[in-house]
């Protein structure tokens, strides 16, 4: 047995496992050759023997280096290197990342290595491959008692009627946004974005955006049950304020007696007397919103149903049941599992303010792509990577 000295150990693994760093910031790895290569790969998920295993790989190599060029490069696309770009085996960007000392060629390795990362996480998220039936179910709750009016704004209608100025959804992000989001995010998985579904719904005024929690509260679309409170936003209305409003009121209440002066008296008692911080560093100031994550059980068939019917309808006239394949799909059990997506209610202020300047969702993607890129391009030289 060869001897192997024990210590040091390898400083870049020992801060993610002992000190709780992300494993895309380690600025390189511990693989001295190709057989260790192979045995990192296979223990990552990835059997390199295997052609359609390694048929992926090379897949998300290229949309690697597609995304760096495109959007992380802005169109450099030349600044990575030839032997990068020109790669045919995969297990060389391990042992290029391991590199002691370091040059350009194993920054650039760790370069790719860390959206290739990112990039195995979003493939293999099943949520993400029955995506379309999960968005029918979020959104089912609300389609219920949205209607969109002639003049084309909404109203939400139900036991009673709110107004809204506007009502917007958020099917899902496409690759390139979710890889950015993943990348600037600790934790690098796709289970940890929550907002890939939303829905937007944009009040009157501040006084309007509780009246539409409290019907989305009446009407058991709003689970208090299913919310993540971690992911909880309140940068609209001051809690002491409403406590002390609400306390105040009058025995019979209602708002639809409020006239328009003293209305707007109530929104400018509830605003926050201090500037909140939302949370999100990437997030402008002037982003107002009451914004929420839900978490809804999600209710999907089992794949063996679709297999077993398609086996049934290729036998003869009765032989399914003959072989019991209709008792077969009966006794298959439902694949279940709560699913998040992000809710925001705002005013109108708010929501132009989230259409254009600071707060708009293009500045927004442009402060994240900003971290990204300084995040990813860790150890390569600007005049070969301009940022």
């Amino acid at each position: 047995m060869a001897r192997v000295s024990l210590f040091p150990l390898p400083p870049e693994a020992t801060r993610v496992v002992l000190g709780g760093e992300s494993s895309i910031d380690m600025g390189s790895l511990n693989i001295l050759d190709h057989r260790s290569a192979r045995g990192f790969a296979r223990n990552y998920g990835y059997d390199l023997d295997v052609p359609a295993q390694r048929a992926h790989v090379v897949q998300v190599f290229g949309n690697a280096l597609e995304f760096l060029g495109w959007v992380i490069l802005e169109g450099q696309v030349e600044a990575i290197p030839l032997e990068i770009r020109e790669l045919r085996d995969p297990e060389d960007l391990l042992v290029w990342a391991s590199f002691r000392p370091q040059d350009q060629l194993s920054h650039w390795a760790c370069v790719v290595l860390r959206v290739m990362h990112t990039l195995f996480h979003i493939d293999h998220n099943v949520n993400l491959r029955n995506l379309k039936d999960i968005q029918a179910q979020v959104f089912e709750p609300y389609d219920q008692f949205l209607v969109a009016l002639d003049d084309g704004t909404w109203v939400l209608r139900g036991d009673y009627e709110v107004p809204l100025v506007a009502a917007e959804r958020k099917q899902n992000k496409d690759r390139a946004s979710m890889l950015l989001k993943m990348l600037h995010k600790p934790e690098n998985v796709a289970e940890t974005i929550y907002d890939q579904i939303g829905i937007r719904l944009v009040a009157e005024d501040r006084l309007g955006v509780l009246l539409v929690i409290r019907f989305l509260l009446d009407h058991h679309v709003l689970m208090p049950t299913h919310i993540k409170p971690s992911r909880s936003r309140n940068l609209l209305v001051d809690m002491d304020a409403l406590q002390a409003w609400t306390g105040e009121l009058p025995e019979g209440f209602a708002i639809p007696a409020v006239g328009s002066p003293e209305r707007e008296a109530i929104c400018a008692r509830l605003m926050p007397k201090t500037q909140v911080n939302g949370g999100n560093p990437f997030t402008s100031q002037d982003y107002k919103a009451v914004q929420f994550t839900v978490r809804t059980l999600i209710r999907l068939p089992n794949p063996a149903v679709a297999l077993l019917e398609k086996i049934s309808k290729s036998l003869a006239p009765g032989d399914a049941t003959r072989v019991k394949i209709p008792q077969l799909i009966q006794e298959q059990e439902e694949f279940t599992f709560f699913f998040a997506h992000e809710v925001q209610v705002m005013e109108p202020s708010g929501f132009q303010s989230a259409r254009s300047g600071p707060a708009s969702h293009g500045e927004y993607k442009q402060r994240q792509r900003d971290a990204v890129r300084r995040r990813v391009l860790r150890g390569i030289k600007l005049e070969e990577a301009p940022c």
